[in-house]
């Protein structure tokens, strides 16, 4: 996502590490902190090495609020321009598409739409789909390729989950259902 050329970063640390690709001390890692309208406050964590071209980016919301779920239905088109922040600990699934992005390692948080989201998963799904092995996987993939693409034309309902055991995402919409567990509390 794109800032504008007006938004006011703040620095809050910078500093150079080892390179997790190339083993060299050439990785520099900036830290902002930026208030987004219909977010709050945002960190981003960007990372470049001078050596080898490795980059990376990480988004989160400036405050965890703890273990949490947020439950968002995209009912028609003007849901699709609504802004989702997956911090890179979250889990975020569709269940109508039986699709899901999961943290893993080199996992990064990322801030997009939700048209964004199903864009992500219909370019990781046109790659299963050149790869499928047999008709039947063929046939399968093509079947839940086109479940996204009326999701995408906002022909079909679904419903957005995200689940952050440290409670660093956010959907902004007012539609959000948002659960948050503080110390084996629901709130």
């Amino acid at each position: 996502m794109e800032l504008p050329k007006d938004a006011h970063l703040q620095l809050l640390r910078e500093e150079v590490v080892r390179c997790p690709i190339c083993g060299e001390n050439t990785l520099k890692v900036s830290i902002y902190a930026y208030d987004m309208p219909m977010i709050g406050k945002v960190i981003f964590v960007v990372g470049k090495c001078q050596n080898c071209g490795y980059r990376f980016v990480d988004v989160k919301t400036f405050e965890s609020k703890g273990e949490q779920k947020i439950t968002f239905k995209v009912q028609d088109q003007k849901d699709l321009n609504t802004l989702v922040l997956r911090s890179s600990t979250a889990t975020l699934e569709i269940p109508e598409l039986e699709a899901e992005i999961s943290p893993g390692p080199a996992s990064q948080g990322f801030l997009t739409t939700v048209e964004g989201v199903l864009n992500r998963i219909k370019d990781v799904l046109e790659m299963l789909c050149k790869d499928a092995e047999t008709e039947k996987e063929k046939q399968e993939c093509e079947k839940r390729l086109r479940e996204l693409e009326k999701a995408l034309k906002g022909e079909k309902e679904i419903t957005i989950v995200i689940k952050d055991p440290e409670g660093h995402s956010k959907i902004a919409s007012e539609k959000a259902v948002e659960e948050i567990k503080k110390e084996g509390m629901k709130q």
